[in-house]
C-alpha cells in the first residue's frame, strides 16, 4: 500500500473486529484527520473494512500471540508511516473465566498470552514508529504537533478482584503493571501512557461472560460438580445476566478513548476511570478498606446470590458417605 498522508496523525488500534475497537476506529474515521491502522484476528473483519476502500482505514489479521504477524505489522508501518505513529491503542483482548476450580491451565495461559504479552509485543513493536514521530514534533514544522502516547484499555478488574474471574483479574492486574511502569520509563522520550479502567460494558465479551462460566463447570471432574452443585452454577449465571443488564453503554467507553486519542493533553492522566459516578468511590474503599472487610462484604454478596458451593468438603454427597477419617 502507499504511504500514508502525512497530514493525518497516524493511529494504531488492536482488537478492531467487533467492540470498543470497532466503534472507537468508526468515531475517528468520521472525525477525519486520521490514518487508523486496525489490527484484527479475523480474515471476515479485514475484507469488512476493505471493502470501505479508504486509504486512512488500513486493516490488518495480526494475532497478538504471533510474534510473526507482529512484525509483520511492524514492517508494514515502518514502510508506510516515515512521520512515525502517533498513538497505539492497545485494545485486543479476551475473556475466559470460571472459579479456579474448574478453570483449566491452558485458559490461563491464553488470558496472559492476549491481554498482557500481546500488549508487550505491540507495544515493543510500535515504540520505534512511536520515537520518530516524538522526535519529529521537535522540527520546525512539527511544533503544533500533538505529544505521542500509549493508551491500553485495561479494566477495573486490573485494581480489584472479583471472584469467578481469576485468570482474567490476573491479566489485567499485569497490564496495569507494565503500563504503570512504561508511563516512566517512556516519559523521557515525551511518550505519555495512560490506563483506560472501564466497569462493566455491555459488549459481546461481557454478554457471552455467563456462558463461559457455564461452559468451564460443566467441563469440570464430576467431584468438582458435586461440590459446587447446580444452583452454584445457575446463581453465577443469573449474577452474569443481571450484571450485563445493569452495565454501562459501551458509547463511554468509546467516548472516553477517543477523548484520549484526540485531546491534546489527552493521555496525561495515568489512569482514566470510566463507569457510574459510584464506581471509583468503590474501587478506593476497596483499597483502603482491611482485607476481611472485603472479604466478608464480598463472601456475603456470594451466599445471597446462591453463588457458594453446595456441599464444600462433600459430606453430603453419598458417593462419599464412606469415607473415614472425617
Amino acid at each position: 500500500m502507499a504511504p500514508t498522508n502525512s497530514a493525518n496523525l497516524v493511529v494504531v488500534i488492536t482488537g478492531c473486529d467487533t467492540g470498543f475497537g470497532a466503534e472507537i476506529t468508526e468515531d475517528l474515521y468520521q472525525r477525519g484527520g486520521f490514518t487508523i491502522y486496525a489490527t484484527c484476528l479475523t480474515e471476515q473483519a479485514v475484507e469488512a473494512y476493505k471493502a470501505r476502500q479508504s486509504s486512512r482505514i488500513r486493516p490488518l489479521q495480526i494475532d497478538v500471540t504471533k510474534q510473526d504477524d507482529v512484525n509483520r505489522l511492524r514492517t508494514q508501518i515502518e514502510e508506510e508511516c516515515p512521520q512515525g505513529v502517533y498513538c497505539l491503542l492497545n485494545n485486543a483482548g479476551i475473556y475466559a473465566g470460571g472459579f479456579f476450580d474448574f478453570a483449566t491451565e491452558d485458559s490461563f495461559q491464553k488470558l496472559m498470552d492476549v491481554n498482557y504479552m500481546g500488549l508487550i509485543r505491540i507495544s515493543k513493536a510500535m515504540l520505534p514508529s512511536l520515537r520518530i514521530y516524538a522526535r519529529s514534533r521537535h522540527s520546525p514544522q512539527g511544533k503544533h504537533l500533538p505529544r505521542a502516547r500509549l493508551l491500553t484499555i485495561t479494566s477495573i478488574a486490573g485494581r480489584a478482584n472479583p471472584p469467578g474471574h481469576g485468570g482474567y483479574n490476573a491479566s489485567k492486574h499485569a497490564a496495569e503493571s507494565i503500563m504503570d511502569t512504561l508511563r516512566v520509563e517512556l516519559s523521557p522520550f515525551e511518550i505519555d501512557v495512560s490506563m483506560l479502567e472501564p466497569f462493566y460494558a455491555k459488549t459481546p465479551l461481557v454478554a457471552g461472560a455467563h456462558s463461559v462460566l457455564e461452559r468451564s463447570w460443566k467441563a469440570a471432574d464430576i467431584s468438582i460438580q458435586k461440590r459446587y452443585g447446580s444452583q452454584f452454577v445457575q446463581g453465577v449465571k443469573t449474577h452474569a445476566e443481571e450484571l450485563y443488564n445493569r452495565s454501562m453503554p459501551s458509547k463511554w467507553v468509546v467516548d472516553a478513548s477517543v477523548s484520549a486519542i484526540r485531546k491534546k493533553n489527552g493521555a496525561q492522566r495515568a489512569r482514566i476511570l470510566i463507569g457510574f459516578w459510584w464506581v471509583g468511590t468503590l474501587i478506593w474503599l476497596q483499597e483502603i478498606a482491611p482485607s476481611w472487610i472485603v472479604d466478608f462484604i464480598t463472601k456475603l454478596i456470594m451466599k445471597r446470590l446462591g453463588a457458594w458451593p453446595t456441599d464444600p468438603l462433600l459430606l453430603k454427597s453419598s458417593s462419599h458417605s464412606d469415607v473415614k477419617g472425617i
